[in-house]
């Protein structure tokens, strides 16, 4: 209730007093003055209700944070108290799962509040497509500023993820060209100096509403912290790097507290995925769907104003309107994709049309007897390799997790996911099956791939050499699958040789990486990823006969393979052979027409041959899919 000065009384009064002298004015202004200080509750009680209207938003992004290495989720190994300390006065979700197990992906997931497979991005390294409903561009147009301040190159401001946000702080250089070490130091940001970045734009900031995403990547390998620090305190490197992020965040909340953003901010703790560390045999992360990878921590430390067990608040967005109580934990399976829903309810914001997931607060007192249905999926086997891909539906306690070899899991009995139960449940599996079926039928893609920017002629001059004969991703219903693909479980041996071979060629040990590659060739001639990498080796060993035979094998086994087709016109830029390597581009623009590289080594090659107007024509587009290369200065 909003409390006024009853101001026509006031005026009344002063007005009769004021020829009565001196000290009856006084007497009324001492009259004011009572009343003022006797309304002051109420004063007190409308700022607070203007702060709770509009609370500002801080979502904290921890990359690759298993939830199960928290002590706040039962770890005992390490302590971490300053990420369980955002529990207090808040909401800590024992069973959140990602959609995917990637970086890029997993956010782009929970930002739209939309599936891998309906929003267009599986796998890093895609882009959000261009007018995509975010969560930063909902609460940008409600009056919030907006701001990011990004750990990792994955989540650089060219793949899209920039869009509803006034400041993006993604500082990792020049667009990508050829083959990129994702390993490098010049990739990531220290998690310290990207908490320094956010608390500098707060500080900017006050006064006003505010969305601040910070992202902190420390917990990716490599690790940067030396081996001796896990080694003095006889715990894991990974576990070490968690004690790093928890200092980082510990001071985080203390400087969030003193600058009285801590009071009046919803502020959330997610990870976006987890990490094997050799369940399963996976050691990282985006191959299988098991819970290492998939379980994440997920932590709501509400506004002041809205804390206490005993206290409720009524949610916008919801049907029924209902009032309930804030948790302390909550135990019903959840996904990252109702984060998003989940906020713009607690903040009485309408959720756009476009978000698939729930919010959280109309349904904690639902979940518990009516369990949520929770999809998860990895096709990086299938786009990498040619194998099948992976996606799970998760009901409850049961997940069953759709390959040619399906696995079902009781998860309550069985965590680690070590008893298939699909033989002995078949009936779960079934209905599991169809479920998962209906998910992926109902939720179709919201927009369509770019259409290309290259003329019918050259379309049709490309199509003549056989550069268009493309096969498209497999759909998310797995209709062409048939079960007549690989099942990744019987590929991992392979899949761990080739990591193991290009990370010693992104260390530049090509010598070393080339046996294994071929090794991975003599048993499977159609692995694509392992020839590309092959002709890289061999280019970097200085035998460039041997490279061009590789990538061209590579476009004969998959001619929509447009990296192989870079490196091709790659090579032949650096050579001047200008001509040749104008025909590679073009193909890459063909199968990829959002490709940075290929319009901006296309204008390249076009200036060379004195084609200025065409040359020009791709540069623009070029600087317009990533106005903020540093390329986009030099030409």
């Amino acid at each position: 209730m909003k409390h006024r000065l009853p101001t026509d009384f006031l005026l009344g009064t002063t007005g009769a007093v004021y020829h009565r002298g001196i000290r009856a004015q006084a007497y009324a202004i001492l009259l004011l003055f009572c009343l003022i200080f006797a309304l002051r509750p109420g004063l007190n009680a409308r700022a607070a209700d203007n702060t709770a209207a509009h609370p500002s938003l801080i979502l904290i992004s921890i990359d690759t944070l298993r939830a199960d290495h928290l002590s706040a989720y039962g770890y005992s190994k390490i302590r971490t108290p300053d990420i369980d300390s955002f529990a207090d006065g808040g909401t800590l979700f024992t069973q959140a799962e990602t959609q995917v197990p990637l970086t890029l992906p997993s956010h782009t997931s929970l930002f739209t509040s939309t599936y891998p497979f309906q929003n267009l991005v599986e796998e890093n390294g895609e882009r959000v497509p261009a007018g995509a409903v975010t969560l930063a561009s909902v609460l940008h147009s409600q009056g919030y500023k907006t701001a990011a301040f990004i750990g990792s190159d994955y989540l650089d401001r060219r793949y899209g993820l920039d869009q509803g946000f006034d400041d993006y702080d993604s500082p990792f250089g020049e667009e990508a060209t050829g083959v990129r070490n994702p390993l490098a130091a010049s990739l990531r940001r220290d998690g310290a100096l990207v908490v320094r970045a956010a608390r500098q734009w707060l500080d900017a900031h006050r006064g006003q509403p505010v969305f601040v995403f910070v992202h902190l990547y420390d917990l990716h390998v490599p690790y940067t912290l030396p081996p001796e620090v896990a080694q003095n305190q006889g715990i894991s490197r990974y576990d070490a790097q968690i004690l790093y992020v928890d200092q980082v965040l510990g001071r985080f909340r203390q400087e969030l507290e003193q600058s009285g953003w801590w009071d009046k901010s919803l502020i959330i703790i997610f990870g976006d995925h987890g990490e094997g560390l050799g369940d399963h045999g996976e050691t990282d992360h985006g191959y299988y769907i098991y819970e290492s990878t998939l379980h994440v921590p997920l932590i709501l430390h509400w506004p002041r104003i809205n804390q206490g067990r005993n206290q409720k608040l009524e949610t916008g967005n919801s049907q029924s309107h209902s009032q309930f109580q804030f948790p302390a934990t909550y135990s019903a399976p959840v996904g990252l994709i109702d984060v998003a829903p989940t906020i713009l309810d607690f903040l009485h914001v309408p959720a756009p049309a476009s978000f698939e997931g729930i919010s959280l607060l109309g349904a904690l007192k639902d979940l518990e007897s009516v369990p949520r249905a929770v999809y998860s999926e990895s096709i990086y086997a299938h786009d990498a390799f040619g194998w099948a891909p992976l996606r799970a539906l998760r009901v409850g306690k049961y997940k069953y997790i759709q390959a040619p070899k399906p696995e079902l899991y009781d998860l309550a009995a069985d965590p680690g996911e070590r008893l298939n139960l699909l033989s002995k449940n078949s009936a779960m599996a079934a209905e599991l099956q169809n479920e998962l079926a209906a998910v992926v039928e109902r939720y179709k893609p919201l927009l369509r791939p770019e259409p290309s920017a290259l003329s019918p002629e050259t379309l049709a001059e490309l199509e003549s050499l056989g550069y268009l004969a493309v096969a498209p991703r497999l759909d998310a219903s797995g209709a062409r699958q048939k079960n007549s693909l690989p099942d990744p479980k019987d590929r991992f041996p392979e899949f761990e040789l080739y990591q193991n071979a290009y990370l010693d060629f992104t260390e530049g040990r090509a010598a070393v990486a080339i046996p294994k590659l071929q090794l991975i060739l003599r048993s499977d001639p159609q692995n694509t990823l392992a020839r590309f990498h092959l002709g890289e080796c061999y280019l970097q060993m200085k035998r460039p006969q041997d490279a061009l035979s590789e990538w061209a094998t590579v476009l004969k086994l998959e001619p929509d393979y447009a990296p192989a087709a870079e490196a091709l016109g790659d090579y032949w830029l650096e050579r001047g052979d200008y001509e040749k390597a104008r025909r590679r581009f073009q193909q890459v623009l063909a199968l990829s027409p959002g490709s940075f590289t290929g319009h901006f080594q296309l204008a390249t090659a076009d200036e060379h041959l004195g084609l200025l107007a065409e040359a020009r024509q791709h540069l623009e587009m070029a600087c317009k899919i990533a106005p903020h290369d540093e390329k986009c200065g030099q030409k």
